[in-house]
């Protein structure tokens, strides 16, 4: 609402401003207003997209994954697990430490059988290689590639 009245009072004043020219009124507040418009114009920012992870003894059933750069958060389910099971997310190197781990994508507190949780926060991924993995089912370390 703001940006609108911010514009309504340029285009007034442009108006204003070059009603003494010889060109016609419409013709000056078009021109004043069309770099305006393209200040204005700002892209839509991406809402944070919701990665769901399904673990089953010893496995995620979603494998490999590839994403776009971006806000990530990710849920967890344990179908079938007969203990709790959580996430870590990391970059992608030869020996992964907990240092390298991305905290904010551990889900907000362990996954019993048949639950699903979220993760703690908001990861962003960057173009890169990453994995994800469960060390208490234990899994593999599957793939992320973000393109």
């Amino acid at each position: 609402m703001r940006v609108v009245k911010i514009v309504m009072a340029l285009v007034l004043g442009a108006a204003a401003l070059f009603s003494c020219s010889s060109a016609p009124v419409a013709e000056q507040v078009e021109t004043a207003v069309e770099p305006i418009a393209q200040v204005v114009e700002a892209p839509v920012q991406k809402e944070t997209q919701v990665i769901h992870l399904n673990q089953v003894p010893g496995a995620f059933t979603n494998g490999d994954l590839t994403l776009k750069a971006g806000t990530y958060s990710f849920e967890v389910a344990n179908s079938g697990v007969a203990h709790e099971v959580g996430l870590v997310v990391a970059p992608k190197k030869s020996e992964i430490t907990a240092e390298d781990h991305l905290p904010n994508a551990y889900v907000s507190e362990v996954v019993k059988n048949g639950e699903t949780k979220a993760s703690k926060g908001e990861v962003v991924l960057t173009k890169g290689e990453y994995v994800y993995f469960c060390p208490l089912n234990p899994t593999e370390q599957y793939s992320i590639t973000v393109e």
